[in-house]
């Protein structure tokens, strides 16, 4: 008898970006998973839009729910999404991300047999003409050499390419919510997670 895949929950904070997150939410449709194996939350953290419409619009295409919160930053957005999230296991993205088809099969494929862990998958910057985006590149390749020369034994991962049991996540109480910015709080939850005495790949 065939495995059931396990459940995600898909959690992507956004801030004013609807034309960004709709092409993400685009590229989630398009996932190379059982769509009954999925659910998407999108934490809308105080746009001056509300993305309701566009969300709704995705609605007949994957279970999709969006929740709203004021203005708290990311890391706070993240955890409110872990809250209502019902899957085994969390999966974080962010809203200019365009995760490719198999993104879910291959997070599926490296937590089998291998629970206790957070995983982390390569970035790429679609934007090579930004300057902005090339140098967001440039140091988060730098700090992948510098904390993850062993990628089994690894020390940092960014948040919009990050996945691990949600039980384990809830039991280390999730993100720092004092960082107002998308700066810090990811470094300060691996070292977190590490010291809890669960491993990062």
């Amino acid at each position: 008898m065939k495995q059931e895949q396990p459940f995600f929950s898909i959690i992507i904070p956004t801030l004013n970006r609807s034309a960004q997150l709709a092409t993400c939410l685009q590229s989630l449709a398009c996932l190379d998973y059982p769509p009954d194996r999925f659910e998407v939350i999108v934490v809308d953290d105080g746009s001056k839009t509300h993305p309701e419409t566009l969300v709704a619009s995705f609605c007949n295409r994957i279970d999709i729910v969006l929740t709203s919160q004021s203005h708290g930053g990311p890391a706070m957005a993240r955890n409110t999404g872990a809250q209502k999230a019902k899957g085994e296991f969390l999966a974080f993205a962010d809203d200019d991300c365009i995760p490719t088809a198999t993104w879910l099969q291959a997070l599926s494929a490296r937590f089998t047999g291998t629970r206790n862990v957070m995983i982390g998958g390569k970035t790429l910057n679609a934007l090579p003409i930004n300057l902005y985006s090339t140098a967001t590149q440039l140091l988060i390749d730098y700090l992948y050499q510098c904390y993850n020369p062993y990628p089994d034994d690894a020390h940092f991962l960014t948040t919009n390419n990050l996945a691990m049991p949600a039980d384990l996540f809830r039991s280390v109480y999730g993100f720092d919510t004092t960082f107002p910015l998308a700066a810090g709080e990811d470094r300060e939850f691996c070292e977190r997670w590490l010291q809890h005495g669960y491993r990062i790949t």
